[in-house]
């Protein structure tokens, strides 16, 4: 393996070519330093989220990973700030193309395919909305 967190770069590839109707799909790296205020909507964040050890061999040379992808559409909608209803009407339709644009998706031949993982809640700020949905994949690691 080259680079563990070689992953972002397919995903993000992946998503801005399956989803349409959005502004920008973002890494941690483009969203550093950028006030929310200025921020694109909607959007989708491509999060590295950690890992968790799976299996090992060879004396511990050897190791299995599960990685956790995280993706969250940012949306902002000013219309129902209390409800959150009219964020929740746009955000939908961008999670379910999440889904499908990722769903089973294998980013390369040194991943497994994407399955869902367990997410976070939901998060709303200042008219926005952010709603995130996690993948795992496996990847095998090898000491020199």
């Amino acid at each position: 393996m080259v680079n563990y967190l070689g992953a972002e770069p397919l995903l993000i590839a992946r998503l801005q070519a399956q989803v349409p109707g959005v502004k920008a799909v973002l890494s941690a790296a483009d969203l550093a330093g950028v006030a929310e205020s200025k921020q694109q909507t909607p959007a989708l964040h491509v999060l590295f989220r950690g890992y968790r050890p799976t299996r090992t061999s060879g004396e511990g040379r050897v190791q299995e990973t599960e990685q956790t992808w995280q993706v969250v559409v940012a949306v902002k909608n000013l219309r129902s700030p209390q409800t959150g209803e009219h964020a929740r009407e746009e955000a939908g339709p961008l999670l379910a193309a999440v889904l499908a644009a990722l769903q089973g998706w294998r980013p390369s031949a040194e991943h497994t395919p994407l399955t869902l993982a367990a997410g976070a809640a939901p998060g709303f700020s200042r008219g926005y909305a952010y709603f995130p949905v996690a993948f795992g994949t496996n990847v095998v690691t090898r000491a020199s």
